[in-house]
Order: C-alpha cells, then structure tokens, then sequence
C-alpha cells in the first residue's frame, strides 16, 4: 500500500518499540510469544499517538450501516431511491456492485481515512461477490448482523493499518516475496482470531450512524478490539 498525501510517519514514545518488536516477531519466525509481543505493543501504539485520526476515520463505515439499515426498512429499491443513487437501478448487477462499492468506500485523503476505504471496499467486496442478480443485493443486505458487520470492519482496518505501517519495514527483512506473503497472512490471522474469539456483540437496531449514537458505538467497539489484542495478549506472557 502507498503512502497517502496524510500519511505521518508513526511517533510517539510507543512506536519504536513496536518497530523493535516487530523485527525480534520475524527473527523469531513467528512465534506465539514474539507475535503475541509486537501486536499488543502494536494495539497499544494505534490505541495512542494518532488514535483521535483513526477514531475519525472509522466513522465513515457509518455510510454503509445506514444502507444497510435503510435496505431492511425500506428494501433495496427504494433505498436506492433516498440515498440518491437510482441510477444504479438499471444497470447490471456488476454494475450496481461497482457503484456501491464506490459509495460504500469513499472517505477522506488522510491516511487513516484512505485505510478506512480500503477496508470498507474488502469487506463488501466479500458480501457483494457472486451476485449475477440485482434482486439477490436486498436478500444479501436483509441477512447482515449489524453488529458482526461491525466487528468484521474493525478487525480489517486494524489489520490494514498494521501492514500500512510496517509493510515496507517486513519487506527488507525477507529474501523473497513469497515469505513476506507468509507472514502477512500470519498477522492477519492472528488478529483475526484475537479479536474473534474474546469479541462478540448482538444485533443492532434502530441507529443513526451519522450521528453521535452511532460513532460512539463505532468507536466503543474499535477501542474494545483494541484492547482485546493489549490485555489478552500480555496474559499471555
């Protein structure tokens, strides 16, 4: 991932400690003990310095929730409609996949921002993907937990905003791509199933996502799924 025209080099007195321990995580081959290290020195480090820009960023998942919402409320359709997107209507359903995924994803030129993108355009690419019929989007929307929708957002922008700091760094400690790659998948994983296993909340109904309700539960659980890779991790030591 490039740089963005907002991106800040990490500081802060936390930061270079997650450097040191994110090259002891590839020197040890990823072990349970040195990975367990650099991602709760890393949840620590994005929980402080830059932490206002991240909560900010998130935010804009808002736009999606509200769809979503609208969709169980009002249908597909006529959601379409309200949001002023009805040109999508007619068209094919690659199509309607492409605007959505063009409305769902649009955010700020900040760094965190361009982060919050990305992982809003992975996560519906996944929901969207193998639809060839354009009635089959409100039937995909209807079966969405607002709540797992959340928690799936938030595990991807942690997990990209890890790889948007530190992977030009992995880079120069592997001899070939193919092991980068490996790695990579490792981290994901294990923040996946940090987060997945001690993190679960219930349906969520009848929220204003652009307003504060609904940042404040955004932001809730962001500072949660942080905290989960901090504490849980340190247990373990």
């Amino acid at each position: 991932m490039g740089t963005s025209k907002g991106y800040v080099p990490p500081t802060g007195y936390l930061w270079p400690d997650v450097k040191r321990d994110v090259t002891k995580m590839v020197k040890n081959n990823f072990s349970s003990s040195s990975m367990d290290k650099a991602i709760s020195s890393f949840a620590k480090a994005l929980n402080g310095s830059g932490s206002s820009r991240a909560r900010a960023a998130i935010q804009s998942s808002g736009r999606a929730l509200s769809f979503i919402d609208s969709v169980k409320r009002y249908g597909f359709f006529e959601t379409l409609e309200r949001l002023g997107l009805s040109h999508l209507k007619n068209e094919t359903p690659e199509k309607v996949r492409t605007g959505l995924l063009q409305y769902f994803s649009e955010g700020g030129n900040e760094f965190y921002d361009n982060i919050s993108s990305q992982s809003m355009n992975e996560l519906m690419r996944e929901l969207l993907e193998g639809i060839d019929d354009i009635n089959e989007y409100e039937a995909v929307m209807n079966t969405l937990n607002t709540g797992d929708f959340i928690r799936e957002f938030i595990i991807k922008f942690i997990q990209n905003c890890f790889f948007a700091n530190f992977t030009e760094k992995l880079l120069t400690l592997f001899d070939s791509l193919d092991k980068y790659e490996i790695a990579e998948q490792s981290v994901k994983s294990y923040i996946r199933n940090s987060i997945e296993k001690n993190y679960s909340i219930n349906e969520i109904q009848n929220i204003d996502w652009h307003g504060q309700e609904g940042n404040k539960i955004i932001n809730d659980n962001y500072n949660r799924a942080l905290e989960i890779l901090s504490v849980w991790s340190e247990s373990i030591d």
